[in-house]
């Protein structure tokens, strides 16, 4: 305990923190541990650097309706969001459309000419192109090279005229489709996250006279179904997601997403026996996604972060062409031979798993062990174990034993909760700075914070405002309140540190106290709260209010004048006393001298 075993930790976070420019990094903000940008699959919190949780949060554009970030922005916010289809949209539609022409099938006259959509029966997709055969001779041969058979050309609009078709044309073969577009097998996934401004509908029922909806989607690609979890809300977030392996393109290309109202074989209480079957379902609305106009869109398959868009719920058979509902989805398609590799993301974000941050402030330290002589250099070392590096206060010098500690020092980690990679074990260690030798411990401790994490994620399970998301607080036996420069309130605890060399009975064996506020809160509060690390703002806090310190006098002349100026007073004070009683008995040893040499010389 004798030397330093964060040394190698701490010149690392040094490091880092000067290559990063102070503040100028970008924030991530997803999981604590991991390398790297965000990963092709896996969980969506997997990802943040260990020191991104020191950098201040990024200012991003927030389309949430109250305008704050929350828990599904954070997780789908580089997924650019269109409030209809993306076939719909200025930017899309005109990318989609060139990919095939759509003639639709109708059985017999049309009806009513304004609804024909409604009674058509199907749609060929074909491309359509003009080729011109080269004039040829009467041998049938080329006229342009005879030695060669006549050759077709591609006709384009932009052509002037047949001549320069000709000219510029490339001479084509001709082919059948699958030469043009050759299948390929792939793997389709429809991220579903959530249906709102849902019509009332489906079957009528009511519990304690209140109606209520048993909803769930079912997505179907050609001959495949696949059927969602059952949602009992008249608008359900679902972050569901649909994975059809094996699919060929081209092929059968109408995903086909449904909103249903079902009756399962049991009702048991608030929940659904699962084990059960859907017996009876009707159809809210549905929509109709076109993955060969995607997969033949280059822009889209260049997207890393695929669109997310918001689809209207039509239900043709009930009241054609007016929406039951909005569906919020975006889609992904991946070769089938890249899917094991990439594989599809969880969007379980909500009583799945829940990103937090937490946020420490080292107040004071009190009944800190002398290691110089009389006083310590000290320190405070907190590291919550198996995130990033540890993190230190700055300095505080010549703290004497009985004299506080002043360091008002706010330090922050990102993680999630539930993670089985983490303890949530808060390693915290007192220090004191040596400048020509190892520094050396003074006290160390472990603060476990497992049960305030699971106290937060319980507490904010299924919350989606910031509004009402609560944050936790560590309380000790006897906490306290402080207060930052910005008026918010921090309940703060002391709490004892031993060493091993001392005893381990921290009343008996106390080699140091400090005072500390821990809190635990979500993300996206987090992120409507901000608060800056160290003393910064916003959430400021107040001047650590520390005597003038120890400075070097070339490179640090004014500070090292405050602190010679500081010390002399100091020594004036502590010498005051006894400088008033010197006086005191040179004043009477003066007047008595005076009396006694005045006697003698009248003698």
């Amino acid at each position: 305990a004798a030397d330093n075993p964060q040394d190698a930790g701490l010149a690392k976070r040094e490091a880092a923190t000067e290559a990063m420019g102070r503040d100028e990094a970008p924030d991530a903000d997803l999981d604590a541990g991991d390398q790297g940008d965000e990963p092709e699959g896996g969980d969506v919190f997997n990802t943040v650097l260990p020191n991104d949780d020191e950098e201040p949060d990024r200012q991003e554009k927030v389309d949430t309706p109250d305008g704050r970030p929350n828990a599904e922005w954070i997780a789908f916010r580089k997924h650019v969001p269109y409030k209809k289809a993306l076939e719909d949209t200025e930017e899309w539609g005109p990318l989609f459309n060139p990919s095939f022409e759509e003639i639709q099938l109708f059985q017999g006259r049309v009806r009513d000419y304004k609804r024909r959509e409604a009674e058509a029966v199907g749609v060929v997709k074909c491309r359509i192109k003009v080729f011109r055969k080269e004039d040829e001779t009467k041998a049938g041969r080329s006229k342009r090279d005879p030695t060669e058979d006549p050759k077709f050309f591609q006709v384009k609009s932009e052509h002037e005229s047949m001549k320069q078709a000709l000219d510029l044309g490339i001479a084509h073969k001709l082919a059948n489709i699958y030469e043009t577009y050759p299948p390929t097998s792939v793997e389709v996934r429809a991220y579903c996250l959530k249906a709102f401004q849902v019509t009332p509908g489906g079957f009528d029922r009511k519990e304690d006279g209140q109606e209520y909806w048993m909803h769930y989607l079912n997505a179907s690609l050609g001959t495949k179904s696949l059927d969602s979890e059952i949602q009992r809300a008249l608008n359900p977030s679902f972050f569901h997601v649909f994975v059809f392996k094996d699919c060929t393109i081209p092929g059968p290309s109408q995903l086909i997403i449904a909103l249903r109202d079902a009756t399962i074989g049991e009702w048991r209480g608030p929940f659904f026996d699962t084990s059960g079957t859907v017996s009876k379902w009707k159809t809210i609305g549905e929509t109709i996604v076109d993955l060969e106009d995607r997969w033949f869109c280059e822009k889209w398959k260049e997207e890393k972060y695929k669109p997310r868009e918001i689809r209207d719920l039509v239900n043709e058979t009930g009241t054609p062409g007016v929406s039951q509902g909005k569906l919020s989805l975006f889609v992904d398609i991946v070769e089938q031979s890249q899917a094991e590799s990439n594989p599809p993301w969880d969007i379980q974000v909500l009583g799945k798993t829940l990103p937090m941050e937490l946020r420490v402030v080292v107040w004071n330290t009190k009944d800190t062990a002398a290691k110089d002589m009389y006083t310590s250099d000290v320190y405070v070392v907190l590291e919550l174990l198996g995130v990033g590096v540890p993190k230190q206060t700055d300095v505080h010098k010549n703290v004497k034993k009985k004299a506080f500690g002043f360091f008002n020092y706010r330090l922050k980690w990102k993680c999630r909760y539930p993670n089985d990679k983490l303890e949530y074990l808060m390693r915290i260690g007192i220090w004191d700075e040596d400048t020509f030798s190892a520094d050396e411990s003074i006290a160390e401790g472990v603060l476990p914070l497992k049960s305030l994490f699971k106290d937060c994620f319980q507490r904010n399970q299924g919350k989606t405002s910031p509004d009402e998301m609560e944050e936790v607080w560590l309380e000790g036996e006897k906490s306290e309140i402080r207060v930052d420069q910005e008026d918010n309130k921090y309940k703060c605890s002391w709490f004892n540190f031993v060493h091993p060399n001392e005893g381990y009975n921290p009343r008996k064996h106390c080699q140091a106290k400090v005072q500390l506020s821990v809190t635990v809160l979500p993300r996206a509060k987090a992120r409507a709260k901000p608060a800056g690390r160290e003393r910064r703002s916003p959430a400021k806090l107040p001047p650590h209010g520390r005597p003038p310190q120890p400075a070097d006098p070339i490179f640090h002349a004014e500070e090292c004048k405050e602190y010679i100026i500081y010390s002399c007073n100091e020594l004036l004070k502590k010498c005051r006393g006894w400088c008033i009683c010197l006086c005191c008995i040179l004043l009477v040893a003066g007047v008595i001298a005076a009396v006694v040499g005045i006697r003698m010389a009248l003698a």
